[in-house]
């Protein structure tokens, strides 16, 4: 087998919580341990589970083997066994997170407080239960409570996210399918605009018939602002006729070669507050490799342009262990958002995935070690918080290594409402455009049912209308009323 990575036989049911284990343990994802591999075997028959793991470093073979009864927590017991043998065959620790491995970490905590758990109580809980080293429980619980007003807003209060799937160009880190809009047909955006404005029409009258106050909006993608001048004008007059006002709209304006000054105006002419300027990193070097046309200039220029047109909040995003980066580009980074002030930081961290082009590439050999990531990620923690962020909310990816999570930093009057909402999963969202997932949230025990609408454009221009009644259908059977 190879001396890297893992390999898993056994029921498709059970290979996305592997690989998300195994992610966790440093197997994928771009981080992988040197020389270690392993090989998974897992069945299921008659109500028993046998997992089977096989680890291999160098000339050395480790076999550890447990039967786990279908009953209770199956998951959270595969999920147990593997964490211990890898601990037990590398000696290494779990790590701050313990045996936490999901998306959302701070939506367990609020599930303590919606018990009437305290703060020390909780933090002790992550700590026994669940192995969380002290720092990360303390910080998952201020988090949480910072959060807490709003997630326990009404339940008819509800955001809106309006999905763009096209990008001027592919980067080379980014596995999301999207479409490049200077090959694309004219009469097809025009098409696609058309379709994404009866998506938000019906939503509108969703809202209508339901009573739903839409509170923020969302227009992520892809780029949204790669469209053309005429298609962009059109959406954003469609959101703004159907849902405004709202507290808070958003645009992921992403890469400045997209955003002409004309374009940043056309969106605060309709009511857009909150753009994110996104350079990822701030090294020429870097970008030219990633294949972001544009230049370092450019950000600068983007974000002087959004200071002049009003906007109250810019967000930058950056991502830490980009293949050749290392801890003084990222201490660059910070001296310059230090230098211009943007309202909102968010710092991810790289999570190689199979369908990026960067899996295959031989940049690849060329991404930083988890400790150099982890260097760069303490780093940024501890500049931001000293100049005056906060951190407020957090994810981690599905197959993301180590300690690594994605946290998102804000001055204490620049807290987004949609992200947020959007991370616990305690408020309905709306979802128009490929891709789009809306969630509606089924109170009181916040069960949520969900809506995906295909991330192909064709392929969602085709299937809107069943979808949408489908959408309606289920609004109905959660709130009860009639699909109209």
């Amino acid at each position: 087998m190879d001396e890297q990575g893992y390999r898993y036989k056994g029921p498709e049911e059970y290979h996305a919580l592997i690989g998300q284990v195994m992610a966790g343990l440093g197997y994928v994802g771009g981080y992988e341990t040197e020389n270690i591999g392993a090989r998974i075997f897992l069945s299921d028959e008659n109500g028993i589970i046998d997992l089977t793991c096989v680890f291999t470093r160098d000339d050395k073979k480790w076999e550890s083997r447990a039967s786990i009864i279908r009953y209770g927590h199956v998951r959270e017991d595969i999920k147990n066994c593997l964490m211990h043998w890898h601990e037990r065959f590398t000696g290494n620790k779990t790590g701050p997170w313990g045996t936490l491995m999901g998306v959302r970490p701070t939506k367990l905590v609020h599930h303590f407080f919606d018990k009437e758990f305290g703060d020390k109580e909780t933090i002790a809980v992550l700590q026994q239960q669940y192995q969380v080293e002290k720092e990360t429980a303390e910080r998952l619980v201020h988090m949480s409570r910072l959060q807490r007003p709003f997630v326990m807003e009404p339940q008819n209060h509800v955001a809106l996210y309006v999905g763009i799937p096209y990008c001027s160009s592919h980067c080379l880190y980014c596995s999301f399918p999207s479409r490049l809009v200077g090959t694309e047909e004219q009469d097809i955006l025009q098409s696609f605009s058309r379709a994404l404005e009866r998506d938000l029409q019906d939503l509108s009258r969703l809202c209508r018939q339901y009573s739903f106050t839409v509170d923020t909006v969302y227009i992520g993608g892809g780029t949204p602002t790669c469209l053309p001048i005429g298609i962009l004008e059109d959406i954003v007059r469609s959101v703004a006729a159907n849902f405004s006002p709202v507290q808070e709209w958003t645009v992921e304006a992403g890469r400045p070669d997209t955003a002409a000054k004309e374009k940043l105006a056309l969106l605060r002419q309709y009511g857009v507050d909150r753009i994110s300027v996104n350079p990822q990193t701030m090294q020429q070097r870097i970008l030219d490799a990633l294949g972001r046309h544009h230049r370092v200039e450019d950000i600068y220029t983007m974000f002087d342009n959004c200071r002049d047109l009003g906007f109250s909040v810019i967000n930058m995003d950056f991502i830490a262990g980009l293949p050749t980066q290392n801890i003084k580009d990222m201490q660059e980074n910070m001296e310059i958002v230090c230098q211009l002030w943007p309202e909102n930081v968010t710092i991810h961290t790289l999570a190689l995935k199979k369908r990026a082009p960067l899996f295959h590439h031989p940049l690849r050999d060329r991404i930083p070690s988890q400790e150099d990531v982890t260097r760069m990620l303490e780093y940024c923690d501890a500049i931001l918080v000293e100049k005056g962020y906060t951190p407020y909310y957090m994810y981690r990816q599905k197959y993301m290594a180590a300690s690594f999570a994605n946290v998102g930093y804000a001055f204490s009057d620049a807290i987004g409402k949609y992200n947020i909402q959007m991370m616990e999963e305690r408020q309905t969202v709306l979802a128009a455009g490929p891709g789009g997932a809306t969630k509606f949230i089924n109170l009181p025990n916040h069960r949520l049912e969900k809506l995906y609408m295909p991330k192909e454009v064709n392929t969602y221009m085709a299937s809107l209308e069943e979808k949408m009644q489908m959408r309606r259908k289920l609004c109905a059977y959660i709130y009860g009323g009639e699909d109209r």
